[in-house]
């Protein structure tokens, strides 16, 4: 109890000295969050058509002080999804294995994000609850078209971008700034698991000029068994601001003990290009490749190995409303698996 004691009297000292320094002019507010995307595509060699909304975040966020506020954003998505499932004996032999399970509804929501930032001054940054994690938005920022497709990460490894847990950001320097965050390790649909094993990671990004933009990130993912391996990844970025109107990225990715399986590793680059007409129009070319052992290389599995490459154009016909029409192909390393081609519409708005 005396612990706890100390605990309040601290908090309460910190609220009323910040409290001291708040601007008298400002007025605490809030502002509604709404961002929706969908996509409708047609499968080349099955001449087949796709129509949905991949994603629809809606929310609230306020400002209670300059130094603290809050968002809430519940999201539409699948909540439960079952890939083919894969069991080994100590031998290493493959083992038939009965699939029971139930996927969820394509359209259940969730609590994606509901965090508190306090924003101690003008260098710390601290934020805690279902947080938004800083693995690949550098990258996804700057990328800009996530409209029309994810980045590296996100497309291939399906990496949530937010998790239950606490990040920090530090300005290092006017040029420098490191985050690190301690979370869940399982996205915040997941509950910590009974023997509190956790997410850590760490970025570093390096405004090099107005023009060049480096990043490299790092985080390690504890499995709750002891006989399942360490899952670590290594990430580097760097974005290329030519002028006004075109801009140039690349990126490579490395996963070592992919979901916990030992000498399980992933790896790949992608780099893309993007050109500015006007503030309404864009053109964008990018290639992906993606490379993997050979534990991952089998038709059935969700990580496919090859090329990708995209090439479309991206439109805002109105304030806040983009639309984007592309072309998607992909080239399979494994001989078994058909190359794909389609044509991909796809439509966001925002408020």
């Amino acid at each position: 109890m005396k612990f706890f004691r100390i605990i309040w009297i601290l908090l309460f000292i910190t609220c009323n000295v910040y409290a001291q320094g708040v601007d008298e002019k400002f007025t605490p507010s809030g502002k509604p969050i709404v961002h929706v995307f969908g996509n409708a595509i047609y499968n080349i060699e099955s001449e087949r058509y796709d129509y949905n909304f991949t994603r629809a975040h809606l929310g609230y966020q306020y400002q209670f002080s300059p130094e603290w506020s809050a968002k809430v954003i519940i999201d539409r998505g699948r909540s439960t999804s079952v890939d083919k499932i894969r069991a080994i004996d100590s031998e290493g032999n493959e083992l038939e294995v009965e699939n029971s399970s139930k996927e969820g509804a394509y359209y259940s929501m969730y609590l994606k994000f509901a965090s508190l930032k306090w924003r101690v001054n003008e260098k710390l940054t601290l934020e805690g609850g279902a947080i938004l994690q800083n693995h690949f938005i550098t990258q996804e920022r700057f990328w800009g078209l996530r409209l029309a497709v994810q980045t590296f990460q996100d497309m291939y490894w399906k990496i949530p971008s937010s998790d239950l847990g606490f990040i920090a950001y530090y300005q290092l320097t006017p040029g420098i700034l490191l985050d690190f965050a301690l979370t869940n390790g399982e996205g915040p649909r997941a509950k910590q698991d009974e023997d509190g094993k956790v997410k850590i990671a760490g970025g570093m990004t390096f405004y090099l000029s107005n023009k060049i933009k480096f990043r490299g990130y790092y985080h390690n993912r504890k499995a709750v068994r002891s006989d399942l391996a360490l899952e670590q990844m290594y990430s580097t970025f760097i974005g290329y601001q030519v002028s006004k109107k075109l801009r140039i990225g690349a990126e490579f990715n490395l996963m070592e003990n992919l979901n916990y399986i030992k000498q399980q590793k992933s790896k790949g680059v992608s780099v893309y290009s993007v050109y500015s007409i006007n503030y309404k129009t864009e053109y964008f070319v990018r290639f992906d490749y993606l490379n993997s052992n050979s534990e991952i290389q089998k038709e059935g599995n969700p990580i496919e190995d090859g090329s990708s490459f995209m090439a479309g154009i991206s439109h805002s016909p109105a304030d806040k409303v983009r639309c984007s029409l592309n072309y998607l192909g992909s080239l399979s390393d494994i001989s078994t698996i058909q190359n794909k081609n389609k044509v991909v519409f796809t439509m966001e708005y925002k408020f």
